[in-house]
């Protein structure tokens, strides 16, 4: 155990944006190779998920690297994070511990996208705060300024200098005290086009033209009356349009999950988004233990 082990970038389904990983690696050394637990050989996710490095938790953590045992049973397994009212285009990486979390919007992981918006969301509709992941990371560590405890602005110092970032207690907050939202630019690419959430409450869906229908799906209203708009257009080929009555139904009533589930899943199918049928049936099994 001579040269200090590097945290392996398996978090996301996609490259830990630079931000991010920088962040991570003040983690890894303070939380691993600067305790009692690295020479035994042994790892504590919990350490580094809540480390007093940052004034927020991680989401997702690195696996041990090969040869360390983890400390706890089980601690292995990993399932997808998905906040309460969350919709699975929404990755958290940030959890502030009130209900709500910051992560990426990345309506289309296909396009390989190496950074993403960022935005709040879980318990409240999804406010989009950043256009990156340093602007989401900047508003992160301004909120912490905000509690005016000694403890976070030291580790805000220290975060902010590595990061190269200056935030203040002002930054990304309006004069009523709300979150300021940055408009949402998903920068379609040639032949793609983003349609924003009929319900006014999510993110919309970003895909191919030939994905969408000439007409909006129904969202309000009967149930049979949505399922079957739904049906119709994944039956014409048309499962942009479909995954977008899909969700916005569900921002108005998630308690109607279970019965909007097996199209949605379709229209994920379709899309092959299989990342996103993944979270959506963890929705799901959150949705049944909860109600």
């Amino acid at each position: 155990m001579t040269t200090p082990p590097r945290w392996t970038d398996d978090l996301f389904p996609f490259p830990t944006p630079p931000a991010l990983a920088k962040v991570i690696d003040i983690v890894w050394e303070e939380e691993f190779l600067m305790r009692d637990l690295y020479e035994e050989g042994l790892y504590d996710t919990g350490r580094v998920q809540g480390s007093l490095a940052l004034p927020f938790d991680l989401c997702e953590v690195p696996l041990a690297p090969q040869g360390w045992e983890y400390c706890y049973a089980g601690e292995v397994f990993r399932r997808h994070h998905i906040p309460f009212m969350s919709v699975p285009e929404l990755l958290p990486f940030a959890d502030l511990g009130t209900g709500t979390c910051i992560g990426w919007v990345v309506p289309a992981p296909e396009l390989g996208h190496t950074d993403h918006p960022v935005a709040s969301f879980g318990h409240k509709e999804p406010c989009v705060i950043g256009r990156n992941t340093l602007d989401g990371l900047t508003f992160l560590l301004s909120l912490a300024l905000r509690s005016g405890e000694d403890c976070r602005r030291t580790r805000v110092a220290r975060l902010s200098a590595e990061l190269g970032i200056h935030p203040t207690p002002e930054y990304g907050v309006t004069p009523d005290g709300c979150d300021a939202e940055v408009p949402l630019d998903l920068a379609p690419p040639a032949g793609w086009r983003h349609e924003p959430d009929p319900s006014g409450i999510g993110i919309g869906v970003l895909a191919p033209n030939d994905a969408f229908a000439d007409e909006y799906p129904s969202f309000t209203g009967e149930t049979d009356t949505i399922l079957a708009d739904a049906s119709r257009m994944l039956d014409a080929g048309r499962p942009a349009s479909a995954l977008l009555g899909l969700t916005a139904a569900y921002h108005e009533d998630p308690l109607g999950l279970p019965d909007l589930h097996p199209l949605w899943a379709r229209a994920y199918d379709d899309l092959d988004r299989p990342l996103f049928r993944e979270r959506l049936d963890v929705m799901l099994e959150d949705h049944q233990q909860a109600f």
